[in-house]
């Protein structure tokens, strides 16, 4: 059953980058999307391009059913600017999560059906890095490795884009030639009616991701206003309650 969702759809396109490259291809990715993608009559597609980062803190890990990730590695294996705290996620997903079994009941990131995570996510996925450097792509790799195991899905070729390239496998080819192939495997995830079904499963993965991001990162909890409102009153009244007495009656210092 298809679901009576809004006419527009939207593609986030997400990337850390160190010294811009990923920046650079991510920019061009989104730029590109709307009108490479085609859609139904009564729908537009949209996209937007910003840092893995700033998608888990400012968004709130809001997944849409389709998202292009570009992201390479720094130093030795970690992640650049812009997805550090998003390859910690992916660090505890893996810690949490890296390992499929149906026999884990204690796993309440898994439901009867079989339900994952991260079940209902489609991700396409480019990697940057140096191979002067044996961990080049570690930081691509997990974050690979965390998506499929908290259930999304990977479509296209994982792209792998080599600073250290030459000829044919220069970085700024790999990342062309995979940017121009990879829009036949987004059209056919765009091509599918979205459901009832896929919208409560991208929920769900909306609710789990920032529940975990909330216990990793505990300074992003939003300020319960009415809480304060709630404490701060009662001494509010003490004070007026004070002041209009001293107004009405006076006070004399010493009495």
């Amino acid at each position: 059953m298809a679901a009576s969702s809004s006419s527009v759809e939207e593609v986030l396109v997400l990337y850390g980058s160190q010294t811009g490259n990923s920046e650079a291809a991510a920019e061009q990715l989104s730029s590109l999307l709307p009108s490479k993608l085609s859609t139904s009559t009564n729908r537009t597609l949209t996209s937007r391009c910003m840092h893995l980062d700033d998608f888990l803190e400012l968004e709130h890990a809001k997944w849409t059913r389709l998202v292009i990730i570009v992201c390479s590695s720094y130093g030795v294996g970690q992640a650049p600017i812009g997805a550090r705290k998003f390859r910690e996620v992916c660090d505890t997903i893996l810690e949490r999560f890296g390992y499929d079994d149906d026999d884990n009941t204690a796993n309440d990131d898994k439901n009867k059906n079989g339900d994952k995570m991260l079940t209902g996510v489609t991700y396409a996925l480019l990697g940057l890095g140096d191979s002067h450097y044996t961990t080049f792509f570690r930081n691509p790799t997990t974050i690979e490795n965390a998506l499929s195991a908290a259930g999304a899905t990977r479509v296209g070729e994982l792209g792998k884009a080599d600073a250290s390239g030459t000829g044919n496998m220069e970085q700024s080819k790999v990342i062309d030639r995979w940017i121009n192939s990879i829009w036949r495997d987004l059209q056919s995830v765009i091509d599918k009616p979205m459901t009832e079904k896929d919208e409560l499963r991208l929920k769900k993965a909306h609710e789990q991701t920032w529940k975990l991001c909330l216990e990793l990162y505990k300074d992003w909890k939003p300020t319960n206003y009415y809480a304060l409102i709630g404490l701060f009153l009662p001494l509010g009244a003490v004070i007026v309650g004070i002041l209009v007495h001293l107004y009405l009656y006076g006070y004399t210092w010493g009495n």
